[in-house]
């Protein structure tokens, strides 16, 4: 009889486990009917959902033309190249005779402060440059590249909270998974109390087609991420046969937020805040004083803006404060103004500043230049 009853329990676990087959090829043959759109004719939302499990190599190789024309427009974006990216371009001094040109260096959180800086005081120009979800050490270098390309009174420098786990690479290839930004920056590390920068092979686009065409070169970068990306993980990176399944992808979709979430962890805290001792930590506070330390000797106004973003309430400027007040530099504190926790704050998008919260920073710094700024 248990016998009969394990013989019965083993015929019924296997049926299960067949239909679950047979469901799953049924799914990956419905996905068959909706057709593939290359990445530059804007695939639908279906598309894009089945596609984000995708490895980072073979969505690069997708995303990357031999020309600007045949490749996807937002990995154009916020590569250190200032003559291409035609820096001499935008506002270099006042648009009026008696007004401010105001350089700002950081990401999409600082360019929204920017345009709110021009509604709120009609003689202000602003002068942006960034890329999209740009770290501190991204953002650092930009405003060094752009000294003495205009003539800005006061320079700002966009940290966030939630971007400082970009300050453990040098790219933002596999820390956006699942739409890769390919575009690079140096990485820092703290040598004897100093700045080291660590600068990928790869800097502008035309390096990033290059290296696709060589497979030599290409391992030789692939050898870079693996030492110094804290995202890369071969399984996450590697095109193969994950790609060519949708049941797969989704594994590797899910893999890709387990491996961030282990990242971020390793930095931050909800309970503790960031973890004041890591290197990330230490290279931004050298960062701060080198910004501030430069900028004053350049004859400007240096400020530290500081986002504090959902989920992060104000621990990133606890863990600057020291910084600030010992070394005497200017820094807005979003959460004084706006915190990030009050849906109200917060834009339709889910994610930004809302246009009121982004008035109200521009105030602020309004202010600080008014009562910093020489006579």
């Amino acid at each position: 009889m248990q016998l009969k009853n394990l013989f019965i329990s083993l015929s019924n676990s296997l049926l299960i486990l067949l239909w679950v087959v047979v469901w799953l090829i049924v799914f990956e043959l419905a996905i068959l009917l909706i057709p593939y759109q290359p990445p530059l004719e804007k695939p639908n939302s279906a598309q894009r959902y089945l596609e984000y499990g995708r490895s980072v190599e073979g969505k690069l190789r997708n995303m990357i033309g031999s020309t600007d024309e045949t490749t996807v427009p937002v990995t154009l974006a916020g590569w250190l190249d200032p003559e291409r990216e035609r820096w001499d371009s935008i506002p270099n001094k006042p648009d009026t005779p008696n007004g401010q040109l105001i350089a700002i260096y950081g990401m999409s959180y600082a360019q929204h402060l920017g345009l709110a800086l021009e509604k709120k005081a009609a003689d202000t120009t602003v002068r942006f440059l960034g890329g999209p979800g740009a770290p501190p050490n991204h953002a650092y270098t930009t405003y060094l590249l752009d000294r003495g390309r205009h003539q800005a009174q006061t320079v700002l420098l966009g940290v966030t909270a939630s971007g400082l786990v970009g300050m453990t690479t040098f790219t933002s290839l596999n820390k956006t998974f699942e739409y890769p930004l390919p575009y690079t920056y140096p990485k820092y590390h703290v040598k004897e109390g100093q700045l080291a920068a660590f600068w990928p092979s790869v800097r502008t686009i035309d390096d990033l087609r290059q290296v696709l065409q060589y497979e030599d070169r290409w391992q030789d970068y692939v050898a870079e991420l693996a030492a110094e990306d804290s995202y890369y993980h071969p399984f996450l990176f590697h095109e193969n046969i994950f790609d060519h399944a949708a049941i797969l992808r989704f594994v590797r979709r899910a893999w890709a937020k387990r491996h961030a979430r282990s990242i971020r962890e390793d930095l931050y805290s909800p309970y503790r805040g960031f973890n004041e001792h890591s290197e990330v930590i230490l290279s931004l506070r050298l960062i701060i004083q080198a910004f501030a330390k430069q900028a004053k000797a350049d004859g400007q106004l240096p400020i530290v803006l500081v986002f504090n973003t959902i989920g992060y309430r104000d621990h990133l400027y606890r863990a600057l404060a020291k910084t600030f007040e010992e070394q005497n530099i200017l820094a807005m504190n979003s959460q004084l103004f706006a915190p990030a926790d009050d849906p109200k704050n917060i834009a339709p998008d889910g994610h930004h500043f809302s246009k009121a919260a982004n008035l109200r920073f521009a105030e602020a710094i309004i202010n600080m230049i008014k009562t910093h700024s020489s006579p």
